[in-house]
């Protein structure tokens, strides 16, 4: 079977994830303080960094498939996490004159996300016997 059936079927579950996740977020958290703070797109990009990570560093051990890493990897993780929609967010709430709102936005997928490969890095290892 060709390797883009996985990455098709990947993207499919990634995509349908990232919609549960928004009607999941919506409307939980929101409050005076958080107003419009897009956090179905932070957890989204933080979680799919952490698990980019994970899979990637398995791949690279050879725990898993290459036909597995693109499936995960590219498919679901790619059709999951939403970097364009982020940038997007992160126009609109300076647009929208909320600068300081857009810049912790911004730090809090950077920081989070970076901290996210480190664990999801770090997991694996632990899991895939390594240094």
């Amino acid at each position: 079977m060709p390797f883009w059936y996985g990455v098709a079927v990947g993207g499919a579950l990634g995509a349908l994830a990232r919609y549960g996740v928004s009607l999941l977020v919506a409307g939980r958290l929101t409050s005076p303080a958080w107003g419009n703070f897009p956090l179905a797109t932070l957890l989204v990009n933080v979680v799919g960094s952490f698990l980019l990570a994970f899979i990637s560093t398995l791949a690279l051990r050879g725990v898993v498939s290459p036909a597995w890493r693109l499936a995960i990897g590219t498919g679901f993780i790619g059709a999951l996490t939403t970097f364009s929609t982020f940038t997007w967010e992160s126009d609109l709430m300076v647009r929208e004159g909320e600068a300081v709102r857009a810049s912790l936005y911004v730090l809090g997928n950077l920081v989070l996300g970076y901290v996210a490969v480190l664990l999801g890095r770090a997991l694996a290892e632990r899991l895939g016997g390594g240094a």
